[in-house]
């Protein structure tokens, strides 16, 4: 439903935390992530009263959020959250061996970047002492990864190349996933694209915390797929 802008960012943080939480979340605990320096409770609880009006009601006619009888806040069943479809997905692709590549990929496609992306600054402070910052991470690049084996194993070079990117549109630092591209961009025959590649996981590593260094791992793999003269005329 129509909603302020002003309103808009509190009320989206305010969604993002009950889905990161599908047991439920009281009230009291809600104020403490979404204000961790303290609210009045008439006015966490209007900005919760405006959330419940701005989703509104689904096909059943029941709120898309509310509260049950402990006086927990849940989103309602019909609130579609991606991270959960892709955690099911990702379930199913381990269940089912035939359909395990194909639904590993309709996984990826949920990825569009960072966790919680273009968050406004000083908002979503509950995620430093969230495990799901982790929890995703983890998840989606063991998802990546498997699904580039997958395509490598099937002769599918490019569709690994795009497997190991999916990844990596949420975890650039994961250097599991750039070795998975590496390896993957290599099979296509390309040299000058792995070299590309290998230049911008220099670039991005120059910027980090780590000073440019990676791992061991890393550079014997770099090594191999372009060994030194080679990778200095690259320079």
């Amino acid at each position: 439903r129509p909603l302020e802008p002003e309103r808009l960012p509190l009320c989206t943080e305010l969604v993002a935390y009950l889905a990161t939480h599908p047991g439920g979340v009281h009230p009291r605990v809600l104020g403490g992530a979404l204000w961790p320096r303290g609210v009045e409770a008439q006015v966490r609880d209007a900005v919760i009263t405006r959330t419940v009006d701005w989703l509104g009601l689904d096909s059943q006619g029941r709120p898309n959020l509310y509260t049950d009888a402990d006086g927990r806040l849940h989103l309602g069943p019909q609130v579609r959250v991606d991270w959960q479809i892709f955690r099911e997905l990702v379930r199913q692709a381990a269940a089912d061996p035939a359909r395990e590549a194909a639904l590993l990929e309709q996984a990826l496609r949920l990825v569009r970047g960072p966790l919680l992306h273009g968050r406004p600054p000083g908002r979503y402070l509950w995620l430093a002492g969230d495990i799901l910052s982790y929890e995703v991470s983890a998840r989606v690049s063991d998802a990546a990864h498997r699904l580039c084996e997958l395509r490598r194993a099937a002769g599918d070079a490019r569709g690994a190349v795009e497997a190991a990117l999916a990844g990596l549109r949420l975890t650039e630092g994961d250097e599991l996933l750039w070795r998975d591209l590496l390896r993957a961009v290599h099979a296509t025959g390309d040299l000058e694209a792995v070299r590309h590649w290998v230049g911008v996981l220099r670039q991005k590593s120059g910027s980090s915390r780590f000073r440019g260094r990676l791992m061991p791992e890393t550079e014997a793999l770099i090594e191999e797929l372009l060994p030194t003269p080679a990778y200095q005329r690259a320079g």
